[in-house]
């Protein structure tokens, strides 16, 4: 028998063309959010009312980072792909409102964990479970898309300065309690390379207080020799 292998798309997608990648930061984050609160409901002690409540509430939390997400690109990066690929924004229109229904029933699902009765309790909190890591695997594939596919087209079509635009115009629009949330997920994720390139562009543009305050949220999050090793590389 013969079997043919398809070259991964991450080795075949057209990544150098990226001046500024969009994306790269927060769908590290949110890849680093699915995956940790997927692990925690596969582990959780099921007859636990209060930590299966935790785990819900921290799903509640993510959700809210990804409904946010969403709404960011529905307002400031949909327009633009709807003018160069209209095929590419109707996937999108499509991805958007159907996993934000997946998010809403898994949030009910959790609740039904963290209240139900001992004879059924396991098995709500496995479904839960499932049901996460079936997201996950949806949410992936959206991030795929839009990393491989959609990055890439906005590339061809704006340049760098532009693409930097809409991002500044995303970050200012997100209010401080949603931007640190954001930065508490991503921050962790993120190798010291995009770490150093944040927060020199921060230092760059931001007033020297929310740059402090954002040196504290590093330091609060990373383990000590992640956060030396940022440290090192802005010379702080």
């Amino acid at each position: 028998m013969t079997i043919t292998t398809t070259p991964l798309i991450a080795e075949t997608a057209a990544l150098e063309t990226v001046t500024f990648d969009m994306y790269r930061n927060i769908h590290k984050g949110i890849r680093h959010g699915l995956f940790s609160v997927t692990f925690a409901a596969g582990q959780v002690d099921p007859h636990d009312g209060d930590a299966v409540r935790t785990v819900g509430e921290r799903w509640t939390d993510l959700v809210s980072v990804l409904v946010a997400h969403a709404e960011h690109e529905d307002e400031f990066v949909q327009p633009v792909i709807e003018r160069f690929a209209p095929e590419y924004a109707a996937e999108i229109a499509e991805a958007h409102p159907r996993l934000e229904a997946q998010m809403a029933e898994l949030e009910v699902l959790a609740d039904r964990a963290a209240t139900a009765c001992s004879d059924q309790v396991r098995m709500l909190t496995h479904r839960f479970y499932l049901g996460l890591a079936s997201f996950t695997a949806a949410y992936l594939e959206h991030c795929e898309f839009e990393e491989f596919e959609v990055m890439v087209l906005l590339s061809q079509h704006l340049t760098f300065d532009e693409l930097l635009a809409i991002d500044n115009a995303i970050v200012a629009s997100i209010p401080p309690d949603m931007m640190a949330k954001s930065a508490a997920l991503m921050l962790p994720a993120m190798n010291v390379d995009d770490q150093a390139e944040l927060y020199a562009g921060a230092r760059a543009g931001a007033p020297p207080e929310v740059f402090a305050g954002m040196v504290a949220l590093a330091e609060s999050v990373l383990e000590p020799v992640r956060y030396q090793a940022l440290c090192g590389r802005l010379d702080i």
